[in-house]
């Protein structure tokens, strides 16, 4: 790690909760407080996390699944090392990436033999973001149904589809033509 990094880090070690809750999300901090989470990692390594303790958690979670091949594995590392010593011309906006075009294509290898085109994204939302256009270009409709008790994201067609009335209290209007169904209710999935 840069000394800069690893400077910075040391210097503010432990100051987690107290940047967030001054500069970022008072009520995520708050929140983890509450339910006992506020702990201080200072490492993980695959399917672990470890805290200023020297606790050690299995993290069951993982990211929400971003995290498939566990935290800091060393080939993605070094994938990442090669990439930022490649010099490559990234983020052109009039230009298409040589190597999210040779993602693409071995990935579609491995998918059955319809599929042809691929969408990367940057976070679930994102891709809830883009189902959403994707399903409403090609079936031509503009319902979306989804589940009571759903978590979809927060930005604002995917809080459109979340189902729990917190999380969207305060932001509408939101996407019109959006309905809830419960869970395991084919009944109520077929009427709305």
């Amino acid at each position: 790690m840069p000394s800069y990094i690893a400077d910075l880090l040391k210097e503010h070690a432990g100051q987690n909760f107290t940047l967030h809750e001054e500069h970022l999300n008072t009520q995520m901090v708050r929140v983890l407080k509450a339910i006992g989470y506020d702990r201080v990692y200072t490492r993980a390594q695959g399917a672990y996390l470890y805290d200023n303790q020297g606790n050690e958690y299995l993290d069951l979670l993982s990211g929400f699944g971003v995290y498939a091949l566990g935290r800091n594995h060393p080939t993605v590392i070094q994938a990442l090392q090669d990439v930022l010593t490649s010099e490559l011309p990234d983020m052109v906006q009039m230009d298409v990436s040589l190597l999210s075009g040779l993602l693409a294509e071995e990935l579609l290898k491995r998918c059955p033999d319809r599929l042809t085109k691929m969408f990367f994204c940057n976070s679930g939302t994102e891709a809830v973001e883009a189902a959403i256009k994707f399903a409403r270009y090609t079936t031509q409709r503009d319902k979306i149904v989804f589940c009571e008790h759903g978590y979809h994201g927060l930005t604002l067609g995917a809080l459109s589809l979340n189902g729990e009335n917190v999380f969207r209290e305060g932001f509408g209007p939101l996407l019109p033509g959006c309905a809830a169904v419960p869970f395991n209710d084919i009944a109520a999935l077929e009427q709305a």
